[in-house]
């Protein structure tokens, strides 16, 4: 799912395109949608609506709701997310029995909006701005280990697209391409295809542990914090092709 998700944002022209394919991977992990939401706007959502909106993806009665009220003040999903920054299942809050008496009303009403079960957390802790990224069911549903690596990966990697798309002079990035060796290219071009290090490996007739190195070089050149998003930048600024 990852390589096809990585394949359908680098072929991206805009930032709605984007959010359509992150909205696309929620359905295809059987979430009915999703919400990609700068922290630092919702204390300010007067101001700064037409920024937010675009990637609420969820309904938008619920989302002037939300606003109206400052529920990001009470929202314990969002005050959980903020504190720990590990992603969180809504049913599990719930099941502890922590939760205040607004707090309480607060799922319920979420419930009514048809915001039953979700998966959350956050990107970019430390940072001046702090992402919130939640998927939505409208049904009670089971939420693996696995839905959830993959959805924080999609998210990820969305979040790095996304910045690019939005930066006010994307041009600056492809002036500053750093320089990488023939063999980083080749391991982040395989990345793109789905290859475990094993496996490129195995292709270029070198150690998986080789492979992890120049692996690690690249994303340390393009200042990403992964594989994953090391070759959706290279993807993003040329340098190779998906």
């Amino acid at each position: 799912m990852l390589d096809r998700f990585m394949e359908r944002l680098a072929e991206c022209q805009a930032p709605e395109d984007a959010f359509g394919a992150l909205m696309s991977a929620s359905h295809e992990l059987g979430f009915d949608a999703c919400s990609y939401t700068n922290l630092a706007l919702l204390a300010r959502p007067w101001l700064n609506a037409e920024r937010m909106l675009p990637t609420f993806g969820l309904p938008e009665k619920w989302g002037i709701r939300y606003a109206e009220q400052a529920y990001h003040t009470i929202d314990p999903i969002l005050l959980t997310c903020r504190a720990s920054g590990a992603p969180l299942v809504w049913s599990d809050i719930e099941a502890r029995g922590r939760l205040k008496r607004p707090q309480k009303t607060f799922m319920q009403e979420a419930a009514e909006f048809g915001l039953r079960e979700g998966l959350s957390f956050t990107i970019g802790r430390g940072q001046p701005e702090m992402i919130a990224v939640a998927y939505v069911s409208g049904e009670p549903r089971r939420i693996s280990r696995k839905d959830t690596l993959t959805a924080r990966s999609v998210a990820t990697i969305f979040h790095l697209v996304y910045d690019q798309l939005t930066a006010p002079q994307p041009s600056v990035l492809e002036d500053c391409r750093p320089a990488l060796s023939t063999r980083e290219l080749q391991c982040l071009e395989w990345v793109c295809r789905g290859k475990s290090s094993w496996a490129i490996a195995e292709i270029l007739g070198l150690s998986p542990k080789t492979i992890d190195h120049y692996l690690a070089n690249a994303s340390r050149k393009l200042e990403t914090s992964s594989r994953v998003t090391a070759a959706v930048r290279a993807v993003q600024l040329g340098l190779i092709q998906p």
